[in-house]
């Protein structure tokens, strides 16, 4: 009775983590840019979920059924693409300050792209964001969501691909980079 009390309280005030380990083993740091490729290492249902088991795009990080594209236009050269509802990935980071801040996201979509939120600990931190359609699968456009409260230390933050738009798709990811707003 004692270990259920002691889990659930560890899980009440988030010190229980996704069973994934950093990228490279180091944290992410926010404020600052988070590629969309380098989400956390770890076992499928652990550190990421894709719908298959097939890696539909490039051998960024050897074996691993996320789609990861190869595109010169992305800001590692690489990005998340093939997204469908239902997928999600982990990515640990290390928040410096607490505050408000904001989210600057090169995306790609031919045609409405599908909705997707950012969440920690099962707490969802951005309300829907919507990708729009940019012109074309090669064609990214920067996307900016305003107001995400966060606070200072460790934490896991999960990409979950909730619905797809008229593209078949979600859309395709470059990166995640947070801005702390000066107020």
């Amino acid at each position: 009775m004692r270990f259920i009390f002691f889990t659930a309280l560890l899980l009440a005030v988030g010190f229980v983590r996704a069973d994934s380990k950093p990228f490279k083993g180091k944290a992410q740091q926010i404020p600052g840019k988070i590629e969309a490729e380098h989400y956390d290492e770890g076992e499928p249902g652990k550190a990421y979920h894709d719908n298959d088991v097939k890696n539909s795009g490039a051998n960024y990080r050897g074996p691993t059924q996320v789609d990861i594209e190869k595109r010169p236009d992305a800001s590692n050269g690489h990005g998340i693409g093939w997204t469908r509802k239902g997928e999600w990935l982990n990515y640990t980071v290390e928040v410096k300050e607490n505050g408000i801040y904001s989210i600057e996201i090169p995306v790609a979509s031919n045609k409405q792209g599908g909705i997707f939120h950012l969440e920690i600990a099962g707490k969802d931190i951005t309300g829907p964001i919507g990708i729009p359609d940019t012109g074309g699968w090669q064609i990214l456009k920067l996307l900016k969501h305003e107001n995400v409260k966060l606070t200072k230390g460790r934490h896991v933050i999960r990409a979950v691909m909730d619905s797809q738009g008229p593209s078949g798709s979600i859309g395709d990811i470059d990166c995640f980079k947070f801005v702390k707003n000066s107020k």
